[in-house]
Order: C-alpha cells, then structure tokens, then sequence
C-alpha cells in the first residue's frame, strides 16, 4: 500500500513538473499551496475516516495473510497519508521534517494514548501550514520543492 502512495504520490509530483504550472513556483503561490496542503492535512487528523484508520491500524491484521495485509496497509495509509503529504510539501530531503513527521506517526499508532493526539497534531499542522504560507523562510527545515539550493530555507538560510 505504501508502494501505491508513493508511486501515486510521485507521478503527481511529475505530472505537475510536466504541466509546468508557474503559477504553483516557490517564489510565486507555492508557499500558498503548500500551506493548504499542510492546513488541509491538520483537518484531516479530525476526520472520522483517520480515526478509523488510526483505530485499526493500531490493531493486529484481520483474516488470511493478504487480505489482512492489504487491509492493515490501507489502514495505515489512511491513518498517516495526511502527515505524508506535510512531508512531501515540507521537503521530502529534509531530514528534520522527516525526522518529527516520524516521530508524530509512531506516537500515534504505537504509544498507549496515541490515538488521542489526534487534535494537537491537527492544531499544530494548521498553525505549520499558515506559518508556510505566511513566512515560509523562517521554518526551520523547509526546503523549495523544486529543489534549487538557492531556495533553502531555515534559519541557517543566508
């Protein structure tokens, strides 16, 4: 399942590049966008179907092997893809997003009272993704998607 997403995550990604979509350029909307992305990614921490998926992700795989498995994987993806989008939009490079993006997906599916993290991490990625689209050079991490090393952002950026 994680396979899917990714391979779906990275043919949008070429898809967009291919598209040339201007508008969408880190000097242009693309704080804007990535933002949204982040915002809508909180929202979705309060979804029912994220709690759901969160619920049953924390749990063992129902039934045979690979129904079981493909359930449990869609499960989990249904309980992270949200917080995977935040790290695609973030920098996928970027090993302190990666790092806390970890850090958020273990406690909720592995600690004992991580199902109930759910609107702290929403109101924390809602007050990331304003923060992206208001003032992006000043979060610590973030890079510019398209990868130019000019644009790297944090505080170390010149």
């Amino acid at each position: 399942m994680w396979t899917a997403y990714g391979v779906l995550a990275y043919g949008l990604y070429r898809l967009i590049g291919e598209l040339d979509v201007g508008q969408l350029a880190w000097d242009r909307s693309g704080p804007y966008a990535a933002g949204a992305v982040i915002v809508a990614a909180g929202l979705y921490e309060l979804t029912p179907y994220k709690r759901r998926s969160l619920r049953r992700c924390r749990s063992a795989p129902p039934g045979n092997a690979i129904r079981g498995g493909i359930a449990h994987g869609r499960d989990c993806v249904g309980c992270s893809g949200g917080l995977m989008a935040v790290l695609f939009v973030l920098g996928v490079m970027s090993l302190f997003w990666m790092a806390v993006i970890a850090v958020v997906i273990f406690a909720e599916k592995v600690l004992p009272r991580g199902s109930r993290l759910a609107p702290a991490v929403a109101v924390a990625l809602v007050v990331l993704g304003i923060w992206v689209a208001v003032s992006p050079a000043t979060v610590p991490g973030l890079t510019d998607p398209g990868g130019s090393p000019s644009m790297q952002m944090g505080p170390t950026a010149a």
